[in-house]
Order: C-alpha cells, then structure tokens, then sequence
C-alpha cells in the first residue's frame, strides 16, 4: 500500500530506462553519445534496484548489526568504531558474516552480474 498515486517510482524509472535503452540502440546518436547514454542508463538501474530492495536491505542489516554490536541503535559508524577501539574482534566469525553479506548484497545493487 502507497500514498503515493501511479506511476511508482519504479514504474517511472523503468519508463526513463526504457526510452534510454531504446534511445542507445538507435543509429540517431554518435557512438560517444551513446556511450553518455550508457553510463546514465547504468547509473538508473541502480537507483532502480536500491528502490525495489533497499528498504528490506537495511532493515535486515540494521537488525543484524544491532545484535552484533549489542546496541539497539546500529550504524556502520558504530560498528567501525568499535572494531577501531578493539571492542570488537576484525577476526569474530559474526563479524566476517555480517560484512560478507552485506557486501554481497551491495554487489546485487550495484552490479548483478558479479553475483
């Protein structure tokens, strides 16, 4: 459920990213423009993807952090922190979990095709 009226914000970046997608295959542009248009198309997708999975994201890894820093308030702020203090040991298994799964699903976001 959204307040929010149609189109979505997901509906709208898959507009943009279509006519980008549609635009670059096109013969109307010189190869360095479409090379522009490239970079600007990658650049939405990933905005696209943090919009659809980015809530649940943080969410999950807020709660996770939360319990491995043993503090309700997470932050990634905190929890260099107390590796830098040594309140929290860089070789704790937990650790090396939370950080590989994060950065795995950072990669989803950034470029799927790395997963």
């Amino acid at each position: 459920m959204s307040i929010f009226d149609r189109p979505s914000s997901e509906e709208l970046l898959e507009a943009v990213i279509d006519f980008i997608n549609a635009e670059i295959k096109s013969d109307s542009y010189p190869v360095n423009k479409k090379f522009k248009f490239q970079i600007v198309l990658n650049v939405l997708k990933i905005v696209k993807r943090e919009v659809e999975t980015g809530k649940a994201i943080n969410e999950k890894f807020t709660e996770l952090g939360s319990k491995l820093i043993g503090e309700e308030n997470f932050s990634i702020e905190k929890l260099s922190e107390k590796i830098r203090n040594k309140e929290l040991d860089y070789e704790n298994q937990s650790l090396i979990d939370f950080l590989y799964d994060l950065t795995e699903e950072k990669i989803k976001i950034d470029n799927p095709k790395y997963n």
